[in-house]
């Protein structure tokens, strides 16, 4: 299939040139013959203009005899002023005077003369000269040249048309196979590439033409490509690792109070199962949500206060710690409050989960970003691991020790979110405990 659009391509592309090509070659064939006219009149008028300058000095002299016998080209008449025949050339001796204009005295015209017969005309130069005896009028004529003044020329010309068209088909045709061959090649080698082996790359061209640039575009899309594929890989296998963890404890409690259903103690059975299945509806409601936000499908955005904002989160459920709120006035950004409110609450549960004994969330203007700052008095947070935090699925040691209920990936999806309305969270530098900064463009900004 793509052969035959590959050959479709190269017939259109010849076509095309063949039919320009054919056009261009027809009107500068009407050039030229207009041009070899044109030359041809040129020429004719020239030597009937001296003929009858020739002819025009002879009677002058009071010399002209008749017939006239002269060695210049084209025919001759001389006439007087009662349009009689005064002298002719020998083959017009004996024929009526010619009824054309006559010029001024010492004056030449350039003419057309259709003597009798409409289909054959004649060049005429006619000049009026004075004589010893009277005025007279000298016609010089020559047969028109015809359309083809050069016929052997002319057939050159015409067959040139219809040759050169077909050189120009054949030179188009190889020079489209040759321009579509780095693009078979390219096909090909897009073939042999599978999801199995992402890791192979087109062979990029030594010509720096635009099959170079389209192979790099290529390549670096197979970049992405892999890229994407290998994160799809880490995250089937990241969350197979964490989903077999509560599923393993549902399943060992089940089954150890199924062999012993009358010694096992039934609430602490019920509250292990309740902290796993807890853990899996965290697990699974955080893939939902990156889901969405890998699907491209933020929320819609408008003026929130982020004081306001995170008084409600905090309020919203409690928690080990309780979190106190500084937030100055009419700090607004334009963003959605889901979005935005689950970054909060990822925040708050994961100071929560550390601190010893409080959490302080602080919002404020500061160089023109709006600016919500989560601080916990926990463990503080090692400069080589602030970065590894926001990746999906990473947890710390300490934070597995401290509390096995988290997923890994609230932090990575809070990062997310903020990269999608233009902003930033990082872990800034602090006395103690563990700093997270929240930046968002201020509304107005």
């Amino acid at each position: 299939m793509q052969l035959l659009s590959d050959q479709t391509n190269r017939v259109r592309v010849t076509v095309i040139a063949m039919v320009v090509t054919g056009f261009v070659a027809m009107l500068l064939y009407g050039a030229l013959l207009a041009f070899i006219r044109f030359q041809a009149d040129s020429q004719i008028t020239t030597e009937l203009g001296f003929t009858a300058r020739q002819v025009g000095a002879i009677a002058r002299s009071g010399h002209l005899t008749n017939p006239i016998v002269s060695g210049s080209p084209g025919l001759i008449q001389v006439q007087n002023d009662r349009r009689q025949v005064v002298a002719a050339s020998r083959s017009l001796v004996g024929l009526s005077a010619l009824r054309a204009p006559r010029p001024d005295v010492g004056h030449s015209l350039h003419q057309r003369i259709c003597p009798g017969d409409r289909h054959r005309c004649f060049a005429a130069v006619t000049l009026r000269v004075i004589t010893p005896a009277e005025p007279l009028t000298v016609y010089a004529l020559a047969p028109e040249p015809g359309l083809f003044p050069r016929p052997g020329l002319a057939v050159v010309l015409t067959l040139g048309v219809p040759v050169g068209t077909a050189m120009v088909g054949v030179w188009r045709w190889w020079l489209a196979g040759r321009r579509l061959r780095p693009v078979e090649l390219l096909r090909a080698e897009l073939d042999e590439i599978n999801a199995a082996d992402l890791r192979r790359r087109i062979s990029v061209p030594p010509r720096h033409d635009e099959f170079h640039s389209l192979v790099t575009a290529v390549n670096a899309t197979l970049d992405r490509l892999e890229a994407a594929v290998e994160q799809q890989r880490r995250l089937v296998s990241d969350v197979s690792h964490d989903l077999r963890s509560p599923i393993a404890g549902l399943r060992a409690e089940l089954e150890a109070a199924l062999l012993d259903p009358e010694g096992a103690d039934l609430r602490a059975a019920l509250a292990k199962t309740l902290k796993n299945t807890e853990r899996l509806q965290n697990i699974v409601t955080e893939l939902l949500v990156l889901a969405r936000r890998d699907a491209g499908l933020p929320g819609r955005a408008q003026p929130i206060d982020l004081g306001e904002l995170a008084e409600r989160e905090v309020a919203r459920r409690p928690r080990r710690v309780l979190a106190k709120v500084d937030a100055e006035p009419g700090v607004v950004a334009r963003v959605n409050d889901l979005d935005i409110g689950r970054v909060l609450t990822n925040l708050l549960d994961n100071a929560a989960r550390h601190a010893e004994s409080q959490v302080i969330v602080t919002v404020r203007r500061q160089n023109g970003d709006a600016v919500v700052e989560v601080f916990n008095d926990g463990e503080e947070i090692a400069p080589e691991d602030r970065d590894r935090i926001f990746e999906r699925f990473i947890r710390l040691p300490a934070s597995r020790e401290r509390d096995s209920g988290g997923t890994g990936l609230g932090l990575a999806i809070s990062r997310e979110i903020a990269t999608t309305y233009s902003g930033t969270l990082t872990v800034a530098d602090g006395d103690c405990g563990a700093r997270f900064v929240l930046t968002l463009p201020l509304l107005g900004q």
